[in-house]
């Protein structure tokens, strides 16, 4: 509530009274401050912005403040608030636009840390629909920003504010004073630059704001303003896998895209933004029983872990006292104590295997599991969570210290017996506060990082290994409930399904059946991942301005590049096809209208398409290695 004795705030109400009634201020930045405010002849809320005194004095201030709004104020959209008037009396410059129940999306990540994916891909989605209106209408925002984004409260709809210091696309993104218009948190390069911007400006902000909502810290941020822009203008921002990695490759590709340095390398506009976020996600989906069990299994805390722990620790001791004795006693106690640990593991791991669910699901379902473990970990560290928060604890915290020295300092002065059992007693309270404060601390740090050693592990070979180990011998059913999955998986499925319903003498001729489909299903994931490693690096040609000299060369590259992700998505076209291919003469067999011969065929040609695959990626890495002393590329992760 503001406080009485605010002289803006007086002079202001005393200048609209009788059409306003001001209730509180909202808030304030460097272009204004903005009121919670009540319409008198409508009844109704709206939010009035106001032009700081001391900016208003500046005549070329206050006609580029009402002609912007002003432009502004002729956008209607949804997921844009609404400024119904612009207006100047008795000195102050202002405009009033539809209150928005709810929260900014700064406000929601301070309590409630980052967004899950699918909620930050909904809000993308909503304030590029919005940009791509203002845009169409030749508007350019100049501050997309997390303050400037409301959530509404009954609908969770994206709502963008703030519109009053847009201007017309092409013109400076500078002030008459020579500052930068707009948050330097945000700004694009060429608008710190002060050269003129358009759309591709606001999409660097909202791919800074999407930075933000996936994992709750800016790209760029630095004790000053200058140094922020510095960075903005010569540094690459963090990878969102590495502080984020439950968020999906495509969806933090593109949200990476959008911080390129140069315009050009940025989506193409707002509209194709929000069109490939769409594409970029899935939607939440319900883990099967057997996977939910055997999550929540693994990742319960239990005694195994500090036990092994604990035996080596005591095993390196007996080693370094050089005791042979007690390190091979020690020794084979922690193998134990890992047998008991690992076994445990090993047969959860099967009875998920022989209910008919393999890596590729692990994999899916492990990244739903941990980005709903994140957002309920933010949510009870978070006031909303309720028990003791930071700022309680550190209230607390600071009361029992003092209250500690103060006793003990008396009792040296006047000794009394109760005194020293008090002074325990604060001191107590005071040292299991500072504990619970760091605690809370730490895990709100550490919360984007949960569950990123087990999205690692099974989503690299060590993972596929010990997934082997727990399968051996194992038969597998179909399973009752499935996962959405890759095009190639569930044609490796449905191919399975349709060959183990063949008849022995059948299944014996096309014995090269299933390993030709494993093959195949092996070649499409590692061009999948081809794809996703030439998408990065297209991000970093775009984004890395360290050889700017060197430009002609990395337009080069870059189209070289983008030749080779077609063909490896052309690749992906004939690989997935062929598995097509089999299942499709597979089902012709299953109903008498086709042929053994018929499938061995498709089954030649689908080696051929693998053989064809193989000599592609050898063509790849020869191109790879050519161009990577001249500008480096994203690594390789993984080849057939």
């Amino acid at each position: 509530m503001t406080h009485p004795a605010d002289d803006l705030f007086l002079r202001l109400q005393t200048a609209l009274a009788g059409e306003y009634s001001i209730e509180r201020e909202l808030g304030r930045g460097g272009m204004g401050v903005v009121y919670l405010a009540r319409e008198v002849r409508l009844a109704r809320e709206v939010a009035i912005k106001v032009l700081p005194p001391e900016l208003a004095a500046n005549p070329e201030r206050r006609a580029q403040f009402l002609r912007e709004a002003q432009t502004a104020a002729g956008l209607s959209h949804p997921n844009i608030a609404p400024i119904h008037r612009v207006d100047e009396v008795q000195g102050f410059v202002y405009f009033v636009m539809a209150y928005i129940a709810g929260e900014t999306l700064a406000e929601r990540i301070a309590t409630r840390g980052p967004l899950t994916p699918h909620h930050a891909s909904r809000v993308l989605r909503e304030v590029a629909w919005a940009l791509t209106y203002a845009h169409a209408n030749g508007i350019v925002h100049r501050d997309v920003k997390a303050d400037n984004i409301m959530i509404e409260r009954a609908t969770e709809r994206a709502v963008v504010t703030d519109f009053g210091i847009a201007s017309l696309a092409h013109t400076d993104a500078r002030t008459s004073d020579g500052q930068v218009a707009g948050s330097p948190h945000y700004a694009s390069p060429e608008q710190i630059a002060g050269e003129p911007v358009d759309a591709a400006s606001d999409l660097y902000s909202l791919g800074v704001v999407g930075f933000f909502a996936l994992t709750g810290r800016l790209p760029f941020d630095a004790p000053t303003a200058r140094e922020v822009c510095a960075m903005h203008l010569s540094m690459r921002p963090p990878s969102i896998a590495s502080l984020a990695p439950t968020v999906p490759a495509k969806l933090a590709q593109l949200v990476e895209r959008c911080l390129a340095k140069r315009p050009n390398g940025r989506p193409a506009s707002a509209a194709a933004f929000a069109e490939a976020v769409e594409q970029s996600i899935e939607p939440p989906r319900e883990i099967p029983a057997p996977i939910r069990v055997w999550l929540t299994k693994t990742n319960q805390t239990g005694v195994g872990r500090p036990l092994v722990a604990a035996y080596l620790v005591l095993a390196v001791s007996g080693i370094a006292l050089r005791s042979g004795a007690v390190a091979l006693s020690l020794a084979a106690g922690g193998l134990l104590a890992a047998g008991f640990w690992l076994v445990p593991s090993l047969l959860r791991a099967q009875r998920v295997l022989s209910a008919g669910y393999g890596v590729e699901d692990l994999r899916v379902a492990i990244r739903d599991y941990w980005i709903k473990r994140r957002e309920e970990e933010a949510y009870e560290l978070s006031p909303r969570g309720g028990g003791i928060t930071t700022p309680k604890a550190l209230a607390i915290f600071g009361v029992s210290a003092i209250t500690t020295a103060a006793l003990q300092a008396f009792s040296f002065i006047s000794p009394t017996g109760w005194l020293m059992p008090l002074a325990g007693l604060a001191g107590t309270i005071s040292a299991a506060t500072g504990v619970l404060m760091l605690g809370r601390v730490i895990r709100k740090k550490l919360n984007p990082q949960l569950g990123s050693w087990q999205i690692k592990f099974y989503g690299g070979k060590w993972g596929e290994r010990w997934l082997k180990l727990a399968g051996i011998g194992l038969k597998k059913h179909t399973p009752a409930q499935t996962l959405s999955q890759l095009t190639e998986v569930a044609l490796g499925r449905a191919t399975d399904a349709l060959y183990e319903a063949l008849p022995k003498n059948v299944k014996k001729q096309l014995k090269q059946l299933p390993s030709t489909v494993r093959r195949l299903e092996e070649d499409a994931k590692t061009l999948r991942g081809e794809i996703e490693r030439l998408d990065a690096s297209l991000i970093a040609l775009d984004s890395d301005i360290a050889h700017s000299q060197l430009r002609d060369d990395r337009t080069r590259l870059r189209a070289d590049v983008e030749h080779t992700r077609q063909r490896a998505g052309d690749r992906l076209a004939a690989t997935v096809a062929a598995l097509e291919s089999i299942r499709l003469d597979l089902l012709r067999l299953q109903m008498g209208d086709g042929r053994v011969e018929s499938v061995t065929e498709t089954l030649e040609a689908a080696r051929d398409v693998g053989d064809e695959l193989r000599a592609y990626v050898e063509a790849t890495e020869e191109v790879e290695r050519s161009l990577r002393p001249r500008l480096p590329l994203a690594p390789r992760t993984s080849s057939p």
